[in-house]
């Protein structure tokens, strides 16, 4: 994924990786509501409140909802119009458009350039006025399908996400949908592991990961939600995806951890309820005053391995270690595997 400029970073990261996968990717709000597993109400709300977001100095203009639909593409060529006509005539929402669009074209080129002239009615209504019509809810609406566009996956259950109101942001929607962005916008993820199970020395964090594979967009059900001990405010999320090469890998993203120390090292580990511990590996990049992890594995050692040991442990840990611990140190983040769920 390119670097987003400074209003982008400067979004909430759920109103961030909506707005980005929506502009990236070309999807509407539908088709990302289906690959992510959300109400599509939630989606809308999110991008909707993003592009508010890149506005903080101006308040958002009467109608800014169906102008930000127009700014993502979620328009029909008709409605799409009108909203164009509407922004022109209005001083105060084309101001506020104005302000809004620059960062959208840094993620696509398709986003409506505000000093166009509008075609003649007649045009207008036979549709020529965007040529990247998307659903938007209403009659006029025309569902798109892309080739390249992955079919969408069964919903995954995010727990606690349905209380939450559509349009706010919340820590673990945010993680969730950063590590999705990942996985569907990146493309090619590198391994950032630098010990893996085999290891009797662990290697120097200096030292960079040898091992890359290219994620397919898909998305399986095997998410697994991390949460931090009882007053803890870090999330995250394990997101299982298939490789180029067939093989299964994971990815991931948490947020609201404290920075590292020096000589100490984040790890990833697997844990039975009763019995050893498994080490995928620590994370090469230390967390920072940001408080964010992201981490991808296992590494090529432990490819063949991993599958086996995601459908026999119970628990998977992310850990505060000194360096090259031979066991779990101080657990902030962990969330439950399906073994752990179905013996439980």
């Amino acid at each position: 994924m390119a670097p987003s400029s400074a209003p982008l970073q400067s979004l909430a990261p759920d109103q961030r990786a909506a707005v980005e996968l929506v502009l990236r990717r070309g999807l509407s709000y539908g088709e990302l509501s289906n690959l992510l597993g959300l109400r599509e109400d939630t989606v809308r709300a999110r991008a909707r409140a993003g592009l508010e977001a890149l506005a903080p100095d101006l308040p958002p203009p009467a109608r800014s909802g169906e102008v930000a639909d127009w700014l993502l593409g979620q328009q029909a060529p008709a409605h799409a119009a009108r909203t164009q006509a509407l922004v022109d005539s209005d001083p105060a929402i084309r101001g506020w458009a104005e302000q809004v669009a620059p960062p959208l074209r840094e993620l696509s080129d398709d986003v409506p350039d505000l000093d166009a002239e509008l075609p003649p009615p007649r045009e207008r209504e036979r549709g020529r006025a965007r040529p990247r019509p998307l659903r938007d809810g209403g009659a006029e609406a025309v569902p798109r399908r892309r080739e390249d566009a992955a079919a969408p996956p069964p919903p995954v259950a995010v727990p606690g996400e349905a209380a939450a109101a559509p349009g706010r942001s919340s820590r673990l929607g945010g993680a969730v949908l950063i590590a999705l962005a990942v996985i569907v916008v990146g493309g090619v993820i590198a391994f950032v592991l630098t010990r893996h199970s085999g290891d009797d020395n662990p290697p120097s964090a200096a030292v960079p990961p040898a091992a890359t594979a290219t994620a397919t967009p898909t998305v399986t059900g095997n998410d697994i939600v991390l949460r931090g001990p009882a007053g803890s405010q870090a999330v995250g999320v394990m997101q299982l995806f298939k490789a180029k090469d067939n093989s299964v890998r994971f990815l991931l993203v948490a947020q609201g951890l404290p920075a590292n120390k020096q000589g100490q090292r984040y790890s990833i580990w697997f844990r039975r309820t009763v019995g050893a511990a498994q080490l995928l590996g620590d994370v090469k990049d230390p967390v920072g005053k940001d408080g964010k992890l992201t981490a991808a594995g296992p590494g090529n050692a432990d490819v063949s391995r991993f599958p086996s040991w995601f459908a026999s442990y119970d628990n998977v840990l992310v850990t505060l270690d000194a360096k090259g611990a031979r066991k779990p140190g101080t657990v902030l983040l962990s969330g439950q595997l399906p073994h752990g769920a179905s013996s439980g």
